[in-house]
């Protein structure tokens, strides 16, 4: 089904996006302030949040989701904001004299799927930068399968 407002905004996020009940767990790429044109066709100059996940459209962020991205990634400074984990929802809110859905960050961090090392049957946690979901899929693309720190580190010294 297509919600209206998907055709009126089609740039960006907003509680149109999620079926009813549905939540996105999303990795923060980066944030930078963008032109963003409304569908009223007024510009204005706001922050914006784009995904490591390809297949997802940016979100333009409000005061209250940067202020809970704020409380998860334990700083005010977007620059450190990348690689933070975050989970969407639709929540109905009261704004501009009406009730209506708004997308919210979720205050407390996703849990994250347990992913397993195809080498060693043990359980893949984050490192090098990734956590565990990124790092799996990394060692998968590169390696031909899905590593644990461990694993990968002896897989690329077999490859060295």
């Amino acid at each position: 089904m297509t919600h209206w407002r998907k055709l009126v905004n089609p740039d960006y996020l907003g509680s149109y996006a999620l079926e009813p009940g549905q939540e996105l767990t999303l990795t923060i790429d980066k944030v930078q302030l963008e032109e963003v044109h409304g569908p009223d066709g007024r510009k204005e100059t706001l922050p914006v949040c784009h995904f490591r996940e390809r297949d997802v459209k940016p979100l333009v962020l409000n005061r209250t989701n940067s202020r809970t991205i704020e409380k998860l990634a334990k700083t005010p400074y977007i620059e450190s904001w990348a690689g933070i984990r975050i989970q969407l929802y639709s929540e109905r809110v009261r704004a501009f004299g009406e009730t209506v859905d708004a997308l919210r960050v979720r205050p407390f961090p996703p849990k994250e799927a347990e992913v397993k090392c195809e080498a060693c049957g043990g359980t893949i946690s984050g490192a090098y930068g990734m956590n565990a979901v990124d790092l799996a899929t990394y060692t998968k693309r590169k390696y031909g399968m899905a590593l644990c720190p461990a694993c990968a580190t002896k897989e690329a010294a077999a490859h060295a």
